[in-house]
């Protein structure tokens, strides 16, 4: 699969889910942009964009503005970036998809950061080769658009809870370990 195949490909699965989307293009590369709902993250949305790369893909998906304004604001940010070294160490998705047939980390797995630019943006980031995206276009699409926003709303408590102060960092990984890991 190439680039175009690929824009292609997940143009027509987002027309086919009725995902509404937007088309642009960042530095001469195309780029689509999603919002989803996710009611426990600030703002009640979470935000995706896929970059169209020469030889790749990169997907972002992140907390809206308001989810960058809590984070600029808090005085625990030393506490969200050891939450968030936690969460790539021990947090991988496991939800399945629909159908119960694959699960998604067995696919792809994304680093979560804090954007080092001054944004204060949460992310979730992953590369995607496209050939890998030739062997498993649903899943990748599936991926793209359902697990990464979705581990994002799961996120969001411990998270933003966090960074309020209404959690130590103690209670944000254990509300992590009971609610998501089922530990």
């Amino acid at each position: 699969m190439n680039r175009q195949q690929a824009i292609k490909s997940f143009g027509e699965y987002l027309r086919s889910h009725f995902i509404r989307h937007v088309v642009g293009t960042d530095d001469n590369s195309p780029r689509f942009t999603m919002v989803y709902p996710s009611p426990d993250s600030p703002g009640g949305c979470v935000e995706g964009c896929i970059w169209f790369y020469e030889d790749d893909a990169e997907v972002r998906c992140y907390y809206s503005q308001a989810g960058a304004d809590k984070c600029r604001e808090s005085a625990n940010q030393q506490d969200l970036l050891e939450l968030l070294n936690f969460i790539n160490a021990r947090v991988f998705l496991s939800c399945g998809s629909p159908e119960g047939l694959y699960e998604p980390h067995m696919l792809y797995t994304p680093r979560i950061y804090r954007t080092a630019d001054g944004l204060f943006d949460i992310s979730a980031t992953t590369i995607i080769n496209y050939d890998f995206w030739q062997l498993a276009p649903v899943e990748t699409a599936d991926y793209i658009t359902i697990f990464c926003p979705e581990l994002l709303g799961k996120l969001a408590n411990p998270i933003f809870d966090l960074l309020a102060g209404n959690k130590s960092l103690d209670e944000a990984i254990s509300y992590i370990k009971q609610n998501i890991l089922h530990e």
